[in-house]
């Protein structure tokens, strides 16, 4: 009995089927991971990493095809493991290549990392507009520095907060914080302290604090120059200790600006204009 030829024992084993059946498949998940992506927060990398292990089950998809498709072969052969083996081994190393090109979150020599903290009360909250999106001024600033070339990151903060090793382990190069966003009720001496104790912790360190608030000064005083004074009596006795401190901080007071609203676009020029002096970007 003639050999069967090449066309007919590939009709026999379905392999255009399992070909079609898997790319279907692939194709399905896809598009829920194209849908699903912020939520997962998948990185190109991961993203890069499921597309190979895709691409290296497809042929494995069609190597058990062929040795499987036929009635009576269903015993595992020695060139079926082989070639399998091969497979899994190209994945391994083009995952490994992958990851081994991903770069940390916060490596020291990726981008700048930028903390902003803020309390997501809507006391706290400057921009009306910002608060009925259920929002806070982290996510106004946020907005405003999204063209700049640095990482952000958001920290919720109030009374009840206690992340402060979590951040200083972080390493940030800046902090952009409330000055009021650890406030609890009428708490305010409280929350000076808490300022205060918040900032030694990464006193030590090479990172610098932005702190704004719309305070405002005495009557004929500049704004500024007051929030600025309030500042540095606050951490006056840290300097001592830890000597560069103060030359670490600066204030921004919203009001000297204009309105304390974040989408005033001179008071978000400032801002931005102050992120860059602070981090040395051009």
């Amino acid at each position: 009995m003639p050999e069967p030829s090449l066309l007919q024992r590939l009709k026999e084993r379905k392999l255009v089927q399992w070909a079609l059946a898997y790319l279907a498949g692939a194709f399905v998940v896809f598009q829920l991971l194209d849908a699903l992506e912020g939520a997962l927060g998948l990185t190109p990398t991961i993203e890069r990493g499921i597309l190979v292990v895709v691409g290296i089950g497809f042929f494995i998809t069609l190597i058990l095809a062929w040795y499987h498709g036929e009635k009576g072969r269903q015993r595992v052969s020695g060139p079926e493991l082989l070639m399998v083996a091969a497979l899994l081994i190209v994945a391994g190393v083009a995952l490994s290549l992958l990851s081994g090109k991903a770069q940390p979150a916060f490596d020291e020599e990726s981008q700048p990392l930028v903390i902003m903290m803020d309390s997501p009360h809507p006391v706290r909250v400057y921009d009306e507009e910002i608060l009925a999106e259920a929002g806070t001024n982290a996510d106004a600033i946020s907005d405003i520095l999204s063209d700049l070339p640095i990482t952000r990151l958001k920290e919720a903060i109030g009374p009840g907060w206690h992340r402060d090793e979590d951040i200083a382990g972080l390493n940030p190069d800046l902090i952009i914080i409330h000055a009021s966003g650890f406030v609890g009720g009428d708490t305010l001496t409280m929350t000076r302290e808490r300022l205060k104790l918040f900032i030694s912790y990464l006193a030590d360190r090479d990172t610098k604090f932005l702190v704004y608030s719309r305070l405002g000064g005495y009557e004929g005083e500049d704004k500024e120059e007051f929030f600025n004074r309030w500042v540095r009596e606050l951490l006056g006795d840290l300097e001592p200790t830890h000597p560069g401190l103060l030359s670490r901080v600066r204030t921004f007071s919203v009001t000297t600006y204009g309105p304390p609203k974040w989408l005033d676009p001179n008071v978000a020029t400032h801002l931005k204009l102050a992120v860059k002096e602070m981090l040395g970007l051009e």
